[in-house]
């Protein structure tokens, strides 16, 4: 079995700096520790809430949102306002990943090959029900990213396996999803923790610091946008989102796997920088709301399990408008419209609505889910 490192996956910025070529090669360093940065003193807005999400009773009307999931057997599901309606059986294996594309009406699920590195891949058109097994099929545990028209997925393969390196080196690729055809956009290297996002502004790939067999020099490490031959470097920092106009949301930390590991919200307007992480070092960027408002979740310190914790809205001035207990993995959760949609990371999956304050519950358990816009 070819050794494989595990990495968990999951906009632009108006001003980009000169891009820096990721062409050069070589293992990571060993990890050194992470000094805590100070945080500045928590603002509280006077009206700042922190009532908990109330359980939607029975009958009460759906958020604006569709979710698939993926259940063991293979078989997809939609839950919307409607009810729940089965979908065709999309994979062999166990689903391992789902990924709406970007007008809804086509699900991609990534599918677990048990005798191969590498999973299966496979769309779900959502109006006819075909199902189309894809020939791209990405290295197992590492991102994919599809493109918002559809027709491009961006993911890794398998590279060289230089001895004595720990791990094996993985190279990047655009693949055609019609025809399978692939093109090269990085060398085999190592791509540790490495996250790809593909919006309407580009293709964005996020490199940490460190991951769990070593760490990178400052030039490898921040976020990258593909211009159609490389990737250049756009900020020191993880970005989240942008309004593409004036504000921009980012993550500073050094390791997307550490749990103890400093990670600060914060939020650009094109000239000045704010820190939202204001108590302890640790805090997950969710979204933007608008207006400069920003979404982030902060865990909770005491729990074990990493998915107990609280949202929480900020403005623009850093003032913490409402903070409200939930329960969910914050790599995994995804805003449409005024709600977030995570797993529990249990099979439990959630849709927390901001506007009414309630929290709902997907009927059918699966860690694998897609969520859209009704």
């Amino acid at each position: 079995m070819t050794r494989v490192l595990v990495a968990l996956t999951l906009m632009v910025v108006a001003c980009a700096p000169p891009g820096a070529d990721l062409s050069a090669t070589g293992s990571p360093a060993a990890i050194a520790p992470l000094a805590p940065s100070a945080s500045p003193s928590l603002t509280t807005s006077p009206a700042a809430t922190t009532s908990p999400f109330a359980e939607a009773a029975a009958g009460t009307e759906w958020p604006a949102v569709v979710v698939y999931t993926v259940t063991a057997d293979g078989v997809a599901h939609r839950i919307d306002r409607t009810g729940t309606t089965d979908l065709p059986r999309i994979c062999d294996g166990q689903p391992v990943g789902a990924i709406a594309r970007a007008d809804g009406e086509a699900l991609l699920v990534r599918c677990d090959a048990v005798s191969s590195d590498e999973d299966a891949m496979a769309v779900l058109d959502l109006a006819s029900g075909r199902v189309t097994r894809l020939a791209s099929r990405p290295f197992r545990s590492f991102p994919v990213a599809w493109s918002p028209d559809g027709g491009s997925l961006a993911y890794f393969r398998l590279g060289n396996c230089p001895m004595p390196a720990p791990v094996c080196q993985t190279r990047g690729v655009i693949a055609d999803v019609g025809t399978g055809a692939e093109r090269e956009i990085l060398p085999s290297d190592y791509h540790l923790g490495t996250e790809l996002a593909w919006t309407s502004g580009g293709l964005r790939m996020f490199q940490p610091e460190c991951a769990e067999a070593g760490c990178f020099p400052p030039e490898r490490v921040g976020t990258f946008l593909w211009d159609g031959t490389r990737f250049n470097k756009v900020s020191d920092l993880r970005l989240v989102a942008s309004d593409g106009a004036q504000f921009s949301l980012y993550e500073r930390l050094r390791s997307l796997s550490d749990p103890s590991g400093v990670r600060n919200v914060i939020l650009r307007d094109g000239q000045t920088e704010q820190n939202l992480t204001a108590v302890g070092p640790r805090e997950f960027a969710i979204d933007l709301l608008g207006a400069g408002h920003a979404l982030a979740w902060r865990p909770d310190d005491a729990d074990t399990t990493g998915l107990l914790g609280t949202l929480r809205e900020y403005d623009p001035h850093a003032r913490m408008l409402w903070n409200r207990p939930a329960k969910l993995y914050p790599r995994g959760a995804a805003r449409i419209g005024d709600t977030v949609v995570s797993t529990g990371f249990d099979g439990s999956i959630y849709l927390y609505d901001l506007q009414r304050v309630l929290r709902f519950a997907v009927p059918i358990a699966s860690g694998v889910f897609a969520a859209v816009k009704r």
